[in-house]
Parts: C-alpha cells; sequence; structure tokens
C-alpha cells in the first residue's frame, strides 16, 4: 500500500465517515441510512480503507444464522461494499475484501451470503452465485375484486410464522431471522416507506412487502404458503394501478404462466472456514477433499468431511468457492466438474451422491 494508506477494522466513531460513503456511492435516502446505521452497522464486523484520515473504501458485514441443508451456520452477510468515486480502479476493492474475509474467518464465522448489483465482480475471491431469483415484472392492469388488505406495524409479529415455514426452514442459504431479526427487518422497509400488503383467507396467506414510487412498485419480499403467490401478486398488480412492478420470489414457487417471470441467479457466497462448515453439515462420507483459497491461508489443505485436515490421499482437488456451491446444494458436483480435479474415481462418485442438490433462496440483500 502507499504511504499513510492502510486497512483496519472499523470503530463505532467511523459511522458518519461510512454513512457519507454509503450515501455517496448508492444514493440512498437520509430515512433509510439514519435507520441503517442505527441498526445494522457492525463495525467489529466491518473493514474500512483510510489514507491521510480520509475513509476511501469500506464493507460492513452483518452476523446472521445461515440455514444450509437443514443446518444453522454462524455467518454473516455482506454489505455496503463501495470505494469514493474519485478512487476506483486502484485495486482497494481487493484490499478490503481481504482483510473482510480474513476478520470473518477470526471472528467465528463460517461462510458469507450477499447479493450484489455484479455477482461477476466477486468470482476472483472465491465467492459464487449460490442462488436464484424469480422475477414477476409488468404493469398488467388488474381488475379490483376487493379491498386490499394492509398491515401495520402492531401486526406485523403475525407474519413471522409465514417467514419460517416458507424461507428459513425451506431453503438452503436462507437467513433464518429470529422473530426480533424479522421484526427489525420489517422495519427496515417501513424506514424507507415501504407498506406491507397482506392476502387474508381465513387467515393471513402471504404478505409483500412494496415501495410505492411515481411510475413503479417494487417488491423485494414477498411470502405465501404453497399455491397463494397467485393471489398475493394479484393484491400487488392491484395495488400498482398499472404502474410498472417488479417481484423478487424464491426459484420454485409456482405461478400462472400470465405473469411475466424471468429468473437470474441472485445471491452468491463464500467460504470464511471451510473446516467448520464441514463440521457443522455432518455429512456422513469416508473421503477427503484437498480445498484450496485464494483469499483465507487457513482454507487450505486436505480435509476430511469431519472438517479436519489429514495427510490421507484425497477423493479430488477444488476450489473452496467452488466447492461451497455443491455443499449448500445450489449446484452438484458434476456441474462444477471443469472445476475439479479427479484423483479418485470412487471418491469422487461418493461424494457426489452424498451432496445431492437442494433448494436455494438468499431473500435478504443486507
Amino acid at each position: 500500500m502507499g504511504d499513510n494508506e492502510f486497512v483496519r477494522v472499523a470503530t463505532k466513531a467511523d459511522a458518519k465517515d461510512f454513512y457519507r460513503l454509503w450515501q455517496l456511492c448508492f444514493g440512498d435516502s437520509d430515512a433509510f441510512c439514519n435507520w441503517l446505521f442505527h441498526n445494522r452497522f457492525y463495525p467489529e464486523y466491518s473493514v474500512c480503507l483510510e489514507k491521510e484520515g480520509e475513509i476511501l473504501s469500506a464493507m460492513q458485514g452483518v452476523p446472521y444464522t445461515i440455514r444450509v441443508r437443514g443446518k444453522d451456520l454462524t455467518g454473516a452477510m455482506l454489505c455496503g461494499v463501495s470505494t469514493h468515486p474519485d478512487h476506483r480502479k486502484k485495486g482497494y476493492m481487493h484490499k478490503i475484501f481481504t482483510h473482510e474475509m480474513n476478520l470473518l474467518n477470526q471472528k467465528g464465522v463460517t461462510l458469507v451470503v450477499h447479493t450484489p448489483a455484479t455477482l461477476e465482480s466477486y468470482f476472483a475471491y472465491g465467492h459464487y452465485p449460490v442462488a436464484d431469483a424469480v422475477y414477476i415484472q409488468g404493469n398488467k392492469p388488474i381488475e379490483v375484486g376487493g379491498e386490499i388488505s394492509f398491515l401495520d406495524k402492531a401486526q406485523w409479529r403475525e407474519l413471522y410464522p409465514l417467514y419460517e415455514k416458507n424461507i428459513w426452514r425451506r431453503y438452503s442459504g436462507a437467513v433464518k431471522r429470529t422473530e426480533v431479526e424479522f421484526l427489525r427487518k420489517c422495519d427496515d422497509y417501513a424506514s424507507d416507506g415501504g407498506i406491507c400488503i397482506v392476502l387474508r383467507n381465513a387467515a393471513i396467506e402471504g404478505y409483500a412487502f412494496v415501495y410505492s414510487l411515481e411510475n413503479e412498485v417494487i417488491c423485494p419480499e414477498a411470502v405465501a404458503n404453497h399455491g397463494c403467490y397467485d393471489a398475493l401478486l394479484k393484491e400487488i398488480f392491484v395495488f400498482a394501478k398499472s404502474r410498472q412492478v417488479s417481484v423478487k420470489l424464491p426459484p420454485d414457487v409456482e405461478v400462472s404462466s400470465e405473469w411475466d417471470k424471468n429468473v437470474y441467479p441472485k445471491g452468491v457466497a463464500g467460504v470464511s472456514n471451510i473446516g467448520e462448515v464441514l463440521k457443522e453439515l455432518e455429512i456422513n462420507c469416508p473421503f477427503a477433499v484437498d480445498i484450496f483459497d485464494p483469499i483465507i491461508v487457513e482454507n487450505n489443505g486436505i480435509f476430511t468431511f469431519k472438517g479436519t485436515k489429514t495427510d490421507d490421499d484425497p477423493a479430488m482437488k477444488v476450489e473452496a468457492g467452488q466447492f461451497l456451491r455443491v455443499l449448500m446444494g445450489y449446484t452438484s458436483l458434476d456441474e462444477i466438474r471443469p472445476f475439479v480435479t479427479i484423483l479418485n474415481q470412487d471418491g469422487y462418485d461418493s461424494i457426489r451422491q452424498v451432496l445431492p442438490k437442494c433448494k436455494c433462496y438468499i431473500i435478504d440483500e443486507y
């Protein structure tokens, strides 16, 4: 690094500088940023690059429990990866990213997830797609079939069982929000003008947090019971009154062909401690894997599925980030075959059998 240029862990005193950099780079409202930095700034999980007393680049980590194949893993979500516009293309992102991942490793975090605008920006750091999302888009006019039902803050607690049942118990990669964290997320949406629409039958069957803008309606979180997504979408489109609509949904939801539906890779993940990931997943397999990681030294070596390093001959060699995609269930071992060196075919076949694909979704974006 240059003179007077260094990367360090953030402190509480950095909140204002992080705030200014976030707003400069992302353009979010004062109301949202005020809420975010009051409720979601964890300096001990965040890093910055400082030069001559000015923070020029930063990224934040937020600790969460991440569900992977039905297991609870100590994880974090990355957000706010930003560099001052006057100081880009200087390699700052590589410096802060390496520091952040090693910091999280030291803090006992096993994996990180995030939903960046440009996924490819993180491939060089071993962070690859691990979840898709469906986007329902359009301005389809829907006839009003009754009054739209809204839910105010005093009743948000009623929505938590829907999130538990239909998101974190269902998808690998999802944040296992506690009820407190769920209510905090609802507050997050409301801080920037989010409105909660609900689908009511005998009970609440679905909910959607939407932002109502002049020419469009954006829905970053919509959750419903099986068979209820079409009805929830109709509620959102009725509310939109022919404005452009964009609704984010889990990738496997069943909706009518009448909707303009597109599926995109949306979430990425990276390993901060491959040994702990293997240990916590409790996968029964007698073979070992040779792991290499360009970012975290401790992730390099031959690992058993109990998470311990070994001198045994490995069945295959693979990058940590690519292997995480298989461990999370997003992709099969055969699908990342170009990135795998097979050293023992029987071992490879055994590993492939114990790691089937499963449903993956990351609903949170920070």
